[in-house]
């Protein structure tokens, strides 16, 4: 251990005394956690899978400006013309 104090230690290598304290403290959780017992986890590979519930239903294509969207037939005129007012 130094016999600078904090303040001379950081003044000598030219950190703030913020930065010393933020980066002890990341590294006072980074050894609680290497102590702790548990193993920290990393995803390797990320796969989604979706599982249709319903048969697929026949779809409409709206061509707005230069906006083209494909939605469900059954979808209500109402949020249609809700829809075409935002991208217009």
């Amino acid at each position: 251990s130094s016999q600078l104090t904090q303040r001379a230690f950081c003044e000598h290598h030219g950190l703030s005394l913020s930065t010393f304290y933020a980066k002890r403290q990341q590294l006072t959780h980074l050894q609680t956690l290497q102590n702790s017992g548990f193993v920290k986890a990393h995803v390797l590979e990320q796969t989604t899978r979706y599982h249709m519930t319903q048969a697929p239903t026949a779809n409409m294509t709206l061509s707005v400006n230069d906006v083209e969207l494909s939605i469900p037939q059954a979808t209500p005129a109402l949020y249609i013309a809700e829809l075409i007012g935002a991208l217009s």
